[in-house]
């Protein structure tokens, strides 16, 4: 090789360092400058959701957030959110006044009968739904046979005891008393209360217990309604929680749902029927009109349409 060719591949080696030195930097600084994942705050609209978004771990961005009046002493609340796992989230929330003398809350059965069976909850709805005794919203009660629609825990309904089966050991109730009072609790606070029981569905897992989230061992997570009672029986919380949709929202597992219910106020809380049989609807009109029952939540069964259950739980406003 000549001289002058040994020079000019010095010189172009030391080009190509030159650019790769000048390269690297740019890269280092370009790096310096990205973040490895955006950070999200969660900023709440309502008060409902400030109690979720403050008292756990579960919400790490809001995109929606509204709470509205269904009938004095029943506010719903629906939120959408991402949580702090990334995935998408629908709750759709009752808070319901028991202080209220016009606002109760009664199960609800096919046909309004002492019978079991199958029906969906907004057509149970209107067997019960009057002129002074008017459904303003409702979810889904007890898990059931899916053959004959038997429950399978208790029953009551207008202080009668349609059924009083404990099954086993998992299983809870939500009750309404006689003091107009709301109960929730297992086999051992029923045998308490029994008799001063007007209105009752059977429920499962044990979310809260005295103020407490219980741990679990199932951490299954799917399409939830779940229910909740304050200290002092005068407030209930009712949830449900959309699943099996990934983009739309993907559900939650018994803890979770435990955590949720602590942070909006119950001290005793358990779960109810979930999966398909969700169902969250609300009275979009005060007139008697075909369509005046309006499902808020999307039941993950047929693409969003409602499942016939065998129970449920309404919210009724009463009038003289």
């Amino acid at each position: 090789m000549t001289i002058m060719k040994k020079i000019r591949m010095n010189r172009l080696y030391l080009l190509f360092l030159v650019h790769m030195t000048l390269c690297l930097g740019a890269c280092d600084r370009e790096l310096e400058t990205i973040e490895p994942y955006d950070v999200y705050v969660a900023i709440p609209k309502t008060d409902v959701t400030r109690r979720l978004v403050e008292g756990t771990d579960l919400v790490s961005k809001v995109f929606s957030d509204t709470s509205y009046v269904v009938v004095d002493g029943l506010q719903a609340t629906e939120v959408r959110y991402l949580s702090s796992i990334g995935l998408a989230m629908k709750l759709s929330i009752f808070e319901v006044d028991l202080t209220n003398p016009n606002i109760l809350i009664e199960a609800s059965t096919p046909n309004n009968a002492p019978a079991f069976g199958r029906q969906r909850m907004t057509v149970q709805a209107t067997f019960e739904d009057a002129e002074g005794h008017k459904v303003w919203g409702g979810v889904n009660g007890d898990f059931f046979d899916g053959t004959n629609g038997t429950p399978r825990g208790i029953l009551y309904k207008e202080g009668v005891a349609i059924r009083t089966t404990f099954p086993d050991i998992y299983t809870t109730f939500f009750g309404i008393l006689d003091n107009g009072k709301a109960a929730v609790g297992d086999r051992a606070l029923y045998q308490t209360i029994a008799p001063n029981i007007m209105e009752a569905v059977g429920a499962r897992a044990t979310l809260v217990t005295d103020g407490i989230v219980v741990s679990q061992t199932d951490f299954t997570v799917e399409p939830r309604t779940c229910i909740g009672v304050s200290e002092d029986g005068n407030t209930v919380y009712i949830m449900v929680i959309d699943g099996r949709n990934f983009h739309y929202s993907n559900g939650m597992n018994y803890e979770s749902l435990g955590k949720c219910m602590k942070a909006l106020g119950a001290y005793q809380a358990v779960n109810l029927d979930g999966g398909g049989s969700s169902t969250f609807f609300v009275r979009n009109t005060p007139s008697f009109a075909a369509d005046r029952f309006e499902i808020r939540n999307w039941p993950s069964d047929n693409g969003g349409q409602e499942r016939a259950v065998a129970t449920g739980l309404l919210i009724i406003s009463k009038t003289q």
